[in-house]
């Protein structure tokens, strides 16, 4: 169980929004100090906000799961004691509560008032970016884990060396260990953090996995990083054949791959290195039984939609593009239009 927000270690400061952690380390990960900051924060109502110097990397668990709150920044501090938001560049200011833009947005645009620092120049490496969710049946012999080790495997060479409820990862792999763990918290949703394996034989790869019990059966998330040897993504039809065997030997609910850019550790500094661009979508067969497979590939801007996994109740792998172009954003955005109707949107506000 966390701490009340007041005992938790890693936080500095409570106003009534926000909870504050200054840290000054050259990396960041997902501590057990930070781990329980952001959880106790979240029980107490509040948004976390991490203040560091602009020299501070963060890993990809930290850079994926503590910005999701509406007041949640990553707040960065520089040379001449100005403060910038390492995710935007947006140049910030302390206002009592917490830090907000220094320059309010006009006609609803966002503010153009960006610090210098974010926009160095530096030479990136391709970060390839998974988000796949499978449903598995809630039997006893149920083991979770096989889907990550497929994943993992596929875009980085090996299965996980690790897995862990916080960074450093700490406990080897066993997806036995793993569902244990998993079965022991539930019908409580389970976080965990996984480790690729070391060695330059293999792409360094960090990831998370998500238990989740739902009405339908037990959700598994895994979202992975794979740090590329430089700046060109797998092409998308090899990505879809990863995204295949996933689809052969599970329940596909939703995958997401995208391309993105980090440092060659796997980990983001406060600078602009480009916009993460999809590279396609898996849509599982809850998404498409709706309607006949034949019509469900009919997307503009999409030629060469398919049907994956089982022939009886098949998804379907749409590919966008090569994960390094912003225009591909607006095929993704009418590819959700057909997976997601209007009237569906609708019926849940």
């Amino acid at each position: 169980m966390p701490n009340e927000l007041i005992f938790s270690p890693g936080v500095d400061l409570i106003t009534e929004k926000v909870a504050v952690v200054m840290q000054d380390r050259p990396v960041i990960g997902m501590s057990a100090w930070l781990s329980d900051a952001l959880t106790s924060a979240k029980m107490a109502g509040r948004d976390l906000q991490l203040v560091t110097p602009k020299t501070t990397a963060l890993t990809y668990p930290v850079r994926t799961s503590i910005f999701k709150g509406l007041y949640s920044k990553w707040v960065v501090t520089d040379d001449d004691g100005e403060y910038f938001d390492g995710l935007n560049g947006v140049r910030l200011k302390w206002n009592g509560e917490m830090f907000i833009a220094r320059a309010a947005a006009k006609d609803g645009q966002a503010t153009s008032d960006l610090h210098p620092d974010y926009v160095v120049k530096e030479d990136p490496f391709g970060q390839l970016q998974f988000t796949v969710r499978v449903r598995h049946r809630a039997v006893e012999s149920l083991v979770i884990g096989k889907m990550a080790e497929r994943l993992f495997t596929a875009a980085s060479g090996s299965g996980p060396a690790g897995w862990s409820t916080s960074e450093p990862v700490t406990q080897p792999w066993s997806p036995e260990a793993l569902t244990e763990y998993c079965r022991d918290r539930a019908p409580e949703p389970t976080w965990l953090i996984l480790a690729g394996q070391p060695g330059k034989e293999f792409k360094p790869a960090v990831g998370t996995l998500e238990v989740r019990r739902t009405m339908s059966g037990v959700d598994e998330t895994v979202t992975l990083a794979v740090t590329q040897p430089g700046l060109d993504f797998p092409n998308v039809n090899l990505v879809g054949e990863w995204i295949d065997e996933i689809a052969d030997n599970f329940e596909l609910i939703s995958a997401m791959v995208m391309g993105s850019y980090g440092t060659a550790a796997g980990t983001y500094l406060p600078r602009f290195v480009g916009m993460a661009c999809p590279i396609g979508v898996g849509a599982g067969n809850e998404a498409v039984r709706s309607s006949s497979v034949a019509e469900m590939v009919k997307v503009p801007g999409i030629s060469r939609a398919m049907a994956i996994g089982p022939a009886h109740t098949p998804a379907i792998w749409y590919p966008i593009g090569d994960g390094r172009e912003p225009r591909d954003w607006e095929t993704y955005a009418t590819l959700m239009k057909k997976l997601i109707p209007a009237d569906a949107l609708a019926g849940k506000q």
